[in-house]
């Protein structure tokens, strides 16, 4: 009995505390509540004044150095921003289709072909082979490659991939060579090999002649043979076939969907690699740069790409923002372009209006523009080849000698228009190029330095698609400032060879070299240009130090003719916030491949 008494006293006693709390907290003289109150009161104005600087910086933190992401921080989820641009009716451009085999100059599509999918090998900047999804096995006289698929290697559906899908990507990508919308360097190198299936794991190419660039030539991405059914040469540019519209490879990450601002891809658990913390990947879309600038800056998005060198000046300077720089790209340059064909502008057929142009170009004005995100090319073999002729007489920024070469070919300066002119004819032309922030400074700083030279150009910016549409595949410009993209191996074919003219081959200027040889061919005797014999000599070749002698002719001949002037290689920038850790974009070919490193990426909270 002693013990129950004690028991519902002890109750009584919980309730009675229960039940007077609110009382003793807020109410009562010596409450908690009512002290704070009694001191706030007491210490006017100063307390006023301390609360109002807690309130204005609470809502500055909310409002900046992305505490609104902080809130909501998802460490395994990166969100990606992306400039997609609008539409003819104003809405934000839709992906009409994913498929690695085509060409596209969108990078949302690029940036999924490499997340999703994979090739057999990759080639780094340095030319070394770093095997993917299958391993090479023997090379016999550089015209027979032997490879072994992986084992245990599933497509994001779960089927088993085999040689199988080797030769049915392989098929396909020959036959897109066909049409010369669909046409790469991968079709058409995949038109000088045969490819072999030995069994369900091992398979061979083998070559009709010898291909220097081979092992970059068969790093395309493979795609699933089960899932081909409906794609075809005509269609593989369109969002009919189901496969471009929902992607299946075997990347690190599948596609998951896309919504009206958003395209997600979550982890591929069958992937055999290397694990990474971020299991979901969201590209969020923005109609402009300022508004994924902004999300930047905010906290909204963790990473953006594609920034023009204002905005990057800007992030540059931003506490909780890291702007990264890769390597510099030498399997990209750009140039300024001149249009040798028999419809190009007739002062173009003097070279030496061409080696003028050429050294009235201050490129360093150009690289500081860019912010220094790139590196001065010389020519069509970068620096960092085994190939580069370092001797080659080059025509760079030299003013004195712009003005003697213009002299020499006849212009004169009329000093009431300063422009140069040859029997009443003016020295200006049109400079074309895709409108974009960078582009417009460059071609901009072009026009100066032409202009203090006595050289009119009138700069005129298009759309991507008017460029390539309406002029580069018919040849119809007179400047024009572009990138391009190579192999790493230094065959120059597609860019040089007078067969390459007619789109699409990428001879964009119509180039023929002025020097010629005399050689037989198909049992005739005839000249043909010296660029010609040494490019269809040196592709032939394997041993690199007899191919040296080849590029060092045709680099000489280049620098002599100058069909373009080489401006810079680039470097890729890469826009991220600080919580977002361990990314790297070194040694990267492309800005696509800045996921590289994807599995040591974290996102943290500092």
């Amino acid at each position: 009995m002693f013990i129950l008494a004690k028991i519902e006293q002890l109750l009584y006693s919980l309730r009675d505390t229960l039940w007077d709390y609110p009382f003793h907290l807020f109410l009562d003289q010596e409450s908690i509540f009512v002290k704070v109150k009694h001191s706030y009161l007491s210490s006017r104005p100063f307390s006023h004044l301390f609360l109002c600087f807690a309130v204005i910086g609470t809502a500055f933190l909310l409002v900046s150095n992305d505490v609104s992401a902080f809130l909501r921080i998802n460490s395994s989820t990166l969100i990606e921003g992306v400039i997609v641009g609008v539409d003819a009716n104003n809405q934000l451009q839709r992906l009409s289709r994913v498929n690695p085999l085509i060409n596209t100059n969108i990078q949302l599509e690029k940036d999924l072909n490499e997340l999703v999918y994979q090739g057999l090998i990759t080639v780094d900047q340095k030319g070394e082979i770093h095997p993917v999804l299958a391993d090479f096995l023997e090379l016999k006289e550089g015209k027979l490659y032997r490879f072994k698929m992986k084992d245990n290697i599933f497509w994001h559906d779960g089927v088993k991939v085999t040689t199988e899908d080797v030769r049915a990507t392989f098929d396909l990508l020959k036959n897109l060579e066909q049409d010369a919308r669909t046409s790469t360097l991968y079709s058409r190198a995949a038109t000088k090999m045969e490819l072999t299936v030995i069994d369900e794991q091992s398979f061979e190419f083998k070559l009709n002649s010898a291909l220097p660039s081979f092992f970059e030539a068969v790093s395309y991405k493979i795609m699933p043979s089960h899932l081909l059914g409906d794609l075809n040469v005509i269609n593989i540019n369109s969002s009919d076939p189901i496969i471009n519209r929902n992607p299946v490879g075997t990347g690190l990450y599948k596609f998951a969907g896309a919504g009206l601002d958003t395209i997600e891809l979550v982890l591929n658990q069958n992937y055999t690699g290397e694990k990474p913390s971020i299991t979901r990947i969201k590209f969020k879309l923005y109609a402009d740069e300022e508004g994924a600038i902004n999300a930047l800056k905010s906290g909204q998005i963790h990473s953006l790409t594609g920034i023009s060198t204002d905005k990057l000046r800007e992030l540059q300077t931003l506490q909780h923002t890291t702007v990264l720089g890769s390597s510099v790209i030498y399997n990209q340059y750009w140039g300024l372009y001149f249009n040798l064909s028999e419809q190009g502008p007739k002062v173009f057929k003097d070279k030496k209006v061409r080696q003028a142009i050429s050294s009235a170009i201050n490129r360093q004005f150009i690289l500081e523009s860019l912010l220094n995100y790139a590196h001065k090319a010389d020519g069509p073999i970068p620096e960092s080849s085994f190939a580069y002729a370092a001797d080659v007489k080059r025509y760079d920024f030299d003013k004195a000698a712009a003005e003697r070469l213009l002299g020499e070919a006849g212009w004169k300066l009329n000093p009431e228009t300063g422009v140069r002119e040859k029997n009443n004819e003016q020295l200006k032309f049109k400079l074309l190029f895709v409108n974009n922030p960078d582009r417009v400074k460059i071609a901009d700083l072009i026009a100066k330095d032409l202009s203090d030279v006595g050289i009119e150009a009138t700069v005129e910016a298009k759309s991507r698609d008017e460029v390539v549409n309406d002029h580069i595949v018919p040849r119809n410009f007179e400047t024009l400032l572009y990138g391009v993209q190579t192999f790493i191996d230094p065959d120059r074919f597609e860019l040089f060879h007078s067969g390459q003219i007619d789109h699409p081959g990428l001879n964009i200027s119509s180039y023929k070299s002025e020097e010629t040889v005399l050689t037989v061919q198909a049992g005739k005797t005839e000249r043909i240009p010296i660029v010609d014999d040494v490019l269809d000599d040196a592709r032939k070749i394997v041993d690199p130090k007899v191919r040296v002698k080849r590029y060092e002719i045709l680099q000489a001949s280049v620098a002599e003719d100058v069909p373009v002037v080489f401006l810079f290689h680039p470097e890729e920038t890469y826009a991220v916030n600080r919580r977002l850790k361990n990314v790297r974009i070194d040694n990267i070919n492309s800005i696509e491949q800045r996921f590289n490193s994807i599995s040591e990426w974290e996102i943290r909270i500092d």
